[in-house]
């Protein structure tokens, strides 16, 4: 949290700035990143920070970032075409 000293009419304060209170979206909106991507990797799952405009949901409760959610949409294409 960064501080800096200024003047004042009556006198000197220090002022520090607060870091944003929000994660911002992954996909550069700038929207506040309110969800995780579920999409499972080694270790565990993908976890990019993705808000409510970018989201896919593929099922209840599951919500992929726009570069899965592409994979998502790739495999059931094959999956159909079969």
């Amino acid at each position: 949290m960064p501080c800096v000293r200024v003047s004042t009419p009556t006198g000197n304060a220090i002022v520090c700035m607060s870091r944003p209170r929000f994660k911002a979206c992954s996909c550069g909106s700038g929207r506040r990143a309110d969800l995780l991507c579920d999409w499972k990797v080694e270790g565990g799952t993908c976890d990019a920070k993705i808000c409510t405009a970018c989201t896919h949901v593929p099922a209840e409760h599951k919500d992929l970032c726009p570069t899965h959610a592409a994979e998502w949409d790739r495999r059931q294409a094959e999956r159909a075409s079969r």
